[in-house]
């Protein structure tokens, strides 16, 4: 009797401790890859979530720096790769120092941009790069993920952007 008891006991603790972490925490389980939209532009990218970087990356074309009302603005371009491209008008919230290994630090311009991964909308700080060299237009990092969604490193493409156009809620903590 006590083998079965402790038989049943142990199933019990495994059922409730190996829970997968999304029904015990909430938060959306996510895969490596994913579609993000840009907003104000209706365009979809492919996206890495990256949970090493701290800040998102976007892959833009420069087009111009300029002054509005005394304070310095970026016009860029963004394109899929479907070749869909848009222009963006942001103020440069900062510039940020990148460090790369044996190379110069980089210094790129951070924007505020709306993404939409899932039914989660947020505006975040995204630092405009040249990432022609990689495979996705966008990096998510942790910043835009904290509080929403675990990444499942074993799965890619597990959502689409479902974020409303005309109601795009901002997810702000």
């Amino acid at each position: 009797m006590l083998y079965s008891r402790f038989g049943v006991l142990s199933v019990l603790f495994i059922c409730l401790f190996q829970m997968p972490v999304t029904f015990a925490s909430g938060k959306k389980a996510i895969g490596w890859l994913e579609h993000v939209e840009i907003a104000d532009s209706n365009l979809k990218l492919k996206a890495k979530i990256d949970t090493g970087a701290t800040t998102s990356s976007l892959n833009a074309k420069i087009i111009k720096k300029y002054k509005k009302n005394g304070e310095k603005w970026i016009r860029f371009r963004i394109e899929n790769n479907n070749g869909e491209e848009v222009l963006l008008e942001r103020k440069i919230v900062r510039y940020v120092k990148i460090k790369r290994k044996l190379a110069l630090s980089l210094k790129r311009p951070v924007i505020n941009l709306g993404i939409c991964l899932g039914k989660i909308y947020r505006t975040q700080e995204i630092n405009l790069a040249d990432r022609n060299n990689f495979n996705y237009q966008i990096l998510i990092g942790r910043n835009y993920l904290k509080n929403y969604f675990l990444v499942d490193s074993a799965v890619e493409y597990t959502t689409k952007p479902l974020c409303k156009e005309n109601n795009f809620s901002d997810n702000q903590d």
